[in-house]
């Protein structure tokens, strides 16, 4: 009886690491920012935006009343990544934050300009100092960050144009008059492309992972100018190996649509019937799991994350091997291999982005996510519910692939709705603070300790929690593009803090257990000796 009893405990110790590899890190909230909607850049002036949706329904979302606008409004960031001087030095503090296509799809987006901020990113903190935290708030709670510049993704070069002769949105519409000048630039849209994933390589080069192809282009950050055709994904075998000739494609994407369409009226073509997708010789991806991670790592090359699984029957989302190119006018980025496939944990569905450990080739910091709250009704704000929020930051060593090209070593180190605020620096009397969003789509590891992580709006359905606005102190700043600082009590992106060797990588999910549960094993096999 007592050996039954001993076994009952070993099997509910395995089992419930069956999938899972956290191992929370102690962590302190440093504090928030928000970057203000009511902020315009110049460039976004006094240009007409948001006619595709006006007076419509998304699902549980409210359209905006205002709309359309005057002004182009901020829509949050989908990647942030380093700024760098002229000698390709990082400025401390100051990043290049990338919208995505606008209002979220390309239904919808077509009269929406994609663009590009450089940003500084500082928040004050004082380790509650002479008592900072127990009477008024030391500093404010909310701090704004600085827009150094805004530009507008552009191709002056005329190097955007699809296999089948298609031509970028404003050659064939516009909204009105007020476009003239971003006609002239050949200004992109979110009907164009999809930008989701950022890895700059210095302050005149970078390349961008879109969605609706999905694809990779390489432009100026610094500028705005494209500097590339885009460069189709490849798919794979079962060996991983790519398939010559074979791409992915999604119904947004215009190889689909007939030029004919595109020149009488654009908007007859911004999506196609999925049963035109499937007559191609494409391999047919969702329209909304392309790129929406990448990272530059140390070597010189790119860890691109699709969002999620191209097949059903995949293990998880894609990864691939980029090569970013010699940055001239003209030239292209490259595909160079397939990495392998990044697995989820429990209840996560998405990629929501990738940052490279500073120093390294092999790691890189991953946030995965669900739809909570708000991505379809009842999904979002009412429990109990459909699922719960799953917004994790893992860590995983892109070189880990077992025999069926799966990342094993693995380590989710902070919750986003499990954030510790010790020093209250959100002054609200709770040590506890949650990042909630759809979506989280901006992580950057900025030193040995620390990360800026940042929230992509989906404006203007920004109220997902459906909250009385009127009655929260912070409805404006939760309203706007908002960042958070983490530092974590040990030095964990340090490569030499080697934070994936304690645990046991991953050889069968089932078998895995993970360090918080090793101790639990060593007393049940001492109790064990006992008993014998």
């Amino acid at each position: 009886m007592k050996l039954s009893y001993i076994a009952f405990i070993f099997s509910g110790v395995f089992s419930s690491a069956h999938a899972q590899n956290t191992d929370y890190q102690p962590h302190y909230l440093v504090g928030l920012l928000n970057d203000p909607n009511s902020r315009v850049p110049d460039v976004l002036k006094n240009h007409t935006s948001g006619t595709y949706f006006a007076g419509d329904r998304v699902e549980n979302w409210l359209a905006d009343i205002n709309a359309p606008y005057t002004n182009v409004p901020k829509v949050g960031y989908s990647d942030i990544e380093f700024y760098y001087d002229e000698n390709g030095e990082k400025v401390l503090g100051e990043f290049f934050c990338l919208t995505d296509n606008g209002f979220g799809s390309s239904h919808n987006s077509a009269d929406y300009p994609l663009n590009l901020a450089h940003l500084r990113i500082q928040k004050p903190f004082a380790y509650g100092h002479g008592g900072a935290g127990l009477a008024d708030a030391p500093f404010d709670i909310y701090t704004e960050v600085t827009a150094l510049d805004t530009v507008l993704i552009h191709d002056p070069h005329n190097l955007i144009k699809w296999e089948n002769g298609a031509d970028i949105q404003v050659t064939y519409k516009v909204p009105d008059d007020t476009w003239a000048d971003y006609k002239k630039d050949r200004v992109l849209t979110g009907r164009d492309i999809d930008p989701e994933g950022l890895a700059v390589i210095n302050q005149t080069c970078a390349i961008i992972g879109e969605e609706l192809m999905p694809a990779i282009i390489m432009l100026n950050p610094t500028t705005g100018e494209i500097l590339s055709p885009f460069v189709r994904t490849p798919d794979i075998d079962e060996k991983g190996n790519f398939i010559d000739g074979k791409f992915l494609s999604t119904v947004s994407d215009k190889i689909h649509c007939e030029v004919a369409d595109l020149e009488d009226d654009a908007d007859k073509c911004v999506i196609v019937d999925k049963s035109v997708a499937e007559k191609s010789d494409y391999v047919i991806h969702s329209k909304s799991g392309g790129y929406e991670g990448f990272a530059k790592l140390e070597d010189g090359s790119i860890a691109a994350f699709l969002e999620n699984k191209v097949r059903a029957d995949e293990p998880g989302p894609r990864v691939y091997n980029v090569k970013p190119g010699n940055c001239q006018i003209g030239d292209k980025p490259s595909f160079e291999s397939f990495r392998g496939y990044y697995p989820f944990e429990f209840g996560a569905t998405n990629i929501a982005d990738v940052s490279s450990i500073p120093g390294s080739s092999n790691l890189v910091l991953v946030i995965e996510r669900n739809g909570y709250p708000g991505l379809g009704f009842p999904t979002g704000h009412m429990f109990p519910g459909p699922v719960m929020p799953a917004n994790k930051l893992c860590l995983v060593d892109l070189t880990n692939v077992d025999e069926n090209m799966i990342m094993r070593g693995k380590k989710c180190i902070l919750n986003y709705h499990i954030i510790s605020d010790p020093w209250d620096v959100d002054h609200n009397n709770i040590p506890r603070y949650a990042q909630t969003q759809v979506t989280n789509e901006q992580v950057i590891v900025v030193d040995d300790y620390c990360i800026v992580a940042g929230t992509d709006t989906n404006y203007p359905w920004t109220n997902q929690l459906d909250v009385n606005l009127t009655s929260i102190p912070f409805a404006q700043e939760v309203d706007d593009a908002r960042f958070m600082v983490v530092c974590f009590e040990e030095p964990i992106f340090n490569i030499d803090f080697k934070l994936l060797d304690d645990t046991p990588l991953l050889q069968d999910s089932a078998n895995y257990i993970p360090s918080i549960i090793l101790p639990a094993v060593a007393t049940i096999a001492a109790t064990f000796m006992t008993i014998l």
